[in-house]
């Protein structure tokens, strides 16, 4: 799996234009964000390395989240949480371009809450 994370941050390293569709389904209302994203990038002055941090803590006991690849271009993120349940499918399209669904559900209720697509565009450096 490590490797399959390694593959997935040099992947997606680097700034992105974000856009995000919510659909709330108790309230049928949609709401929608734009704006640029970075993703795993460390400041040279920062001793923190993100890349390590992961590798250590996805999928490890103390983490709420699950990675798994599914295909090679599509990875899901599920969580552990036993009253919530959400799942991700992030499928990288190509260099520039990746989609990311979500979906929400209540255990609790067995309801959904919601849907989140999301749309991410490389910027060019």
């Amino acid at each position: 799996m490590q490797k399959n994370l390694h593959t997935l941050l040099n992947e997606i390293k680097g700034n992105w234009f974000l856009q995000e569709n919510f659909y709330f389904l108790d309230s049928k209302r949609q709401k929608q964000y734009r704006e640029k994203v970075s993703f795993v990038k460390n400041s040279q002055n920062n001793k923190f390395n993100i890349v390590s941090f992961l590798f250590n803590y996805i999928n490890s006991d103390k983490s709420l989240f699950k990675l798994k690849k599914v295909k090679a271009n599509i990875v899901t993120i599920t969580n552990k949480n036993r009253h919530i349940y959400y799942k991700e499918y992030i499928h990288i399209v190509s260099n520039n371009f990746m989609i990311s669904l979500i979906i929400v559900k209540n255990l609790q209720k067995k309801k959904y809450l919601g849907v989140k697509i999301s749309s991410y565009i490389r910027l060019i450096q």
